[in-house]
C-alpha cells in the first residue's frame, strides 16, 4: 500500500491574470497545481503536476470539475498521484509526445515503492505551439527540454491589467534552472530552454516544480542561469 503525501501547504496566489492554488506536497517537497476557470461551483478546473496523494489533490479542488491534467514532465516525484487521480476523476490527461512514451510505461520507484507510478494513457499528446483550453481560458504550450527530453512549460499571456502566470515545471526555479545528470537531460538544451521563457513579452507570475513561485522579470534580472542564457545562446 502506498503512503499517503500529507499536504504541507495549500495557498491560493492571485497575483497573476487567474488565481492559482499551490500545494506544496511529497517526500520531494514538489509543488502541485490548480487552477480553474472561474470560482463558482462546478467551475472547470485543471491540476499542473500531480504530485503527491490524490486524495489531497481532491480535497483541494474542493467543488471545481477536474477536467485537465497536464504533465509538465515524466520524472516520478511529479506523478506519484497521476494514476489515481486520472482514474477517480476521469480527467484528460496531457503531456508531451516525447515524455508520453514514459508515462504511458510506467516506472518503477527511484526511492522505493512511494514514488513509483502506474501506467496512464496519455490522452492528448502535444507539441510546440499548441494550446489547451480550461472554459474560456486558453494556455499555451512551450517545448523546453533540457531538463528531460520532452519537458514542457505551460503559460497564459495576462490580461485585465494583471501579468500571466507560467507553470514552468523543472525548467526554471526562483534563482536556479532544471538538472540535467539525470537521464535525458542536456545542459546546453536547458539552456535554451531557459532563455525562450525568458523571451516571453511583458511579466509573468512563474509557477515551479519546486520551492517558491517567482516572476519573470525577476528572474531575467537576478537568476544567474537567466542571464547566461540570454548572454549566450
Amino acid at each position: 500500500m502506498r503512503m499517503r503525501a500529507n499536504c504541507k501547504r495549500q495557498v491560493t496566489i492571485d497575483d497573476g491574470c487567474v488565481p492559482v492554488t499551490a500545494l506544496v506536497i511529497g517526500m520531494m517537497d514538489n509543488n502541485c497545481f490548480i487552477v480553474a476557470d472561474g470560482r463558482e461551483q462546478g467551475a472547470p478546473a485543471m491540476v499542473v503536476d500531480p504530485a503527491g496523494d490524490a486524495e489531497a489533490i481532491q480535497k483541494a479542488l474542493g467543488w471545481f470539475k477536474l477536467e485537465t491534467i497536464v504533465c509538465t514532465h515524466d520524472h516520478n516525484d511529479h506523478l506519484v498521484a497521476l494514476p489515481e487521480l486520472a482514474a477517480a476523476t476521469g480527467a484528460k490527461v496531457i503531456s508531451s509526445n516525447a515524455d508520453s512514451r514514459i508515462i504511458e510505461k510506467g516506472q518503477p520507484g527511484y526511492f522505493g515503492d512511494w514514488d513509483a507510478v502506474a501506467p496512464v494513457h496519455v490522452d492528448r499528446k502535444v507539441n510546440d505551439g499548441d494550446t489547451i483550453k480550461l472554459g474560456s481560458l486558453e494556455f499555451r504550450v512551450m517545448l523546453t527540454p533540457g531538463h528531460t527530453k520532452g519537458g514542457i512549460c505551460l503559460y497564459l499571456p495576462g490580461f485585465d491589467g494583471k501579468p500571466g502566470v507560467v507553470f514552468t515545471g523543472d525548467t526554471l526555479f526562483r534563482g536556479s534552472c532544471g538538472r540535467t545528470d539525470l537521464p535525458g537531460g542536456d545542459t546546453e538544451t536547458e539552456l535554451r530552454s531557459v532563455k525562450k521563457l525568458c523571451m516571453l513579452p511583458g511579466d509573468y507570475e512563474v509557477y515551479p516544480g519546486h520551492m517558491d513561485s517567482s516572476t519573470l522579470e525577476r528572474e531575467r534580472r537576478f537568476n544567474h542561469y537567466c542571464r547566461e542564457a540570454m548572454a549566450n545562446f
